[in-house]
């Protein structure tokens, strides 16, 4: 018997480990045909428009996408979340196929945007609650690091692989083929992950004598009450503000790059290193320390990095150094902030955490590059840079504010 037990433990983790590879890689596929996309605000300039407009493409998903994350709050169990995930790659691959078809002007890319953007949404919402379900609380921000870590190496390759496919007889629109390519590959991949994870959502739904996944859950708006009136808010807010820098920062770069005389792959290959690192290296390293702790200091290297960017000027080594602090704040902050916000919240709204999460770094993903292209183009990168440092210094105030609220309880409580 005991022999039994342990061969079926053996099987289970070697089932979990290649789960878990499966998952990484259509993750990473995914993000790097994400990646790729990111030269379209020079396929939009090659085409006659600016910054401004590309923020209108950018921030066309806008609704569609805070509409689809909604129905993910709304109904948490309908689909396994796997299945949620493969559905919106292939949905990003027709996206960046589509994309190559447009021609003449660049109006035609709003529709390709609302695609690209919902679909993304979807993705990276989605995807944290896949993990979610495979980990203990304990191990959720070290895997939640390993995931967005993978999700940065591609999006920090996919630019410098397009870059040598867009000098090819490829150009834009054959490059944007390819990554439609890749995400047929991710979505295999994904979809994979089902048949060697067990449906923990059904067996929870058996347990309560075989409800429907949504039956046992919390009420929706009294979740979010909950939500609300916890710890988790602050983890949330800075969400939020997460995601107005990153997207700033990586959506208009190659424009930024090209008007300043710098090299575009110079900050997606030191930016992306530096991502890498503080997510596979210094967040084991980071995790036997104080969690509120971890957050500021990650938040305000990043306050540093924006300000940083504001006398890069036209030197590749000080570009380079203002990438490499953005990564390293950004890379470990941002997985700890997640799983803080799982973490301190109750068992019963935890199935709605993450996705409200995403619902509000989806939301800024994409409506607030109609902002930032608006700024760039009437006032300039320079303005740009200063609206992100006061975002980046908001967090930083956030984050500093509740690791010293939480010492002092500590120091209140004294010792039992």
């Amino acid at each position: 018997m005991a022999g039994a037990a342990g061969g079926e433990a053996a099987v289970g983790r070697r089932a979990g480990l290649a789960a878990m590879v499966l998952l990484l890689l259509g993750t990473c596929g995914v993000s790097t045909a994400f990646g790729m996309l990111l030269l379209l605000p020079l396929y939009v300039q090659q085409l006659g428009g600016t910054e401004a407009n590309f923020g209108v493409v950018l921030s066309a998903a806008t609704v569609t996408a805070v509409l689809c994350i909604g129905l993910l709050i709304r109904y948490p169990g309908t689909l396994r979340p796997h299945t949620v995930v493969a559905i919106a790659i292939a949905v990003y691959g027709l996206g960046a196929a589509g994309a190559s078809f447009v021609t003449g002007t660049w109006t035609p890319l709003v529709g390709i945007g609302i695609l690209l953007g919902t679909a993304w949404a979807v993705v990276y919402t989605a995807t944290p609650m896949v993990m979610s379900e495979m980990v203990t609380d304990e191990a959720r921000a070290a895997y939640f690091g390993y995931l967005t870590g993978t999700q940065q190496v591609g999006i920090g390759a996919g630019p410098v692989v397009a870059r040598v496919l867009v000098e090819t007889d490829l150009g834009f629109r054959g490059t944007f083929l390819v990554a439609g390519a890749i995400c047929l590959a991710a979505v295999a991949l994904t979809a994979a992950v089902g048949f060697l994870t067990p449906d923990v959502r059904a067996a929870r739904a058996r347990d309560r004598g075989g409800l429907a996944p949504n039956a046992g859950s919390v009420p929706f708006w009294e979740a979010v009450r909950r939500i609300v009136r916890s710890e988790a808010v602050y983890s949330l807010a800075m969400i939020l503000l997460f995601a107005c820098i990153f997207t700033s920062m990586t959506q208009f770069q190659t424009m930024f790059a090209r008007s300043q005389g710098l090299d575009y792959a110079v900050f997606y290959v030191t930016y992306t290193a530096a991502v890498i690192f503080s997510r596979f290296v210094l967040a084991s390293m980071a995790a036997r320390f104080d969690a509120r702790l971890v957050v500021a200091s990650a938040v305000s290297v990043m306050a540093l990095a924006v300000a940083a960017f504001l006398a890069v000027g036209s030197s590749d080594l000080l570009y380079g150094a203002a990438s490499a602090l953005l990564g390293l704040g950004y890379g470990l902050g941002l997985p700890s902030v997640q799983a803080r916000a799982v973490n301190v919240s109750e068992e019963a709204v935890r199935p709605r955490v993450l996705p409200i999460g995403g619902l509000l770094f989806q939301a800024a993903i994409l409506g607030f590059p109609l902002f930032a292209g608006w700024v760039i183009a009437d006032l300039g990168y320079a303005a740009l840079f200063a609206v992100l440092l006061s975002l980046a210094l908001a967090q930083a105030v956030i984050g500093w504010w509740r690791y010293s609220a939480t010492r002092s309880a500590t120091f209140l409580a004294g010792p039992r």
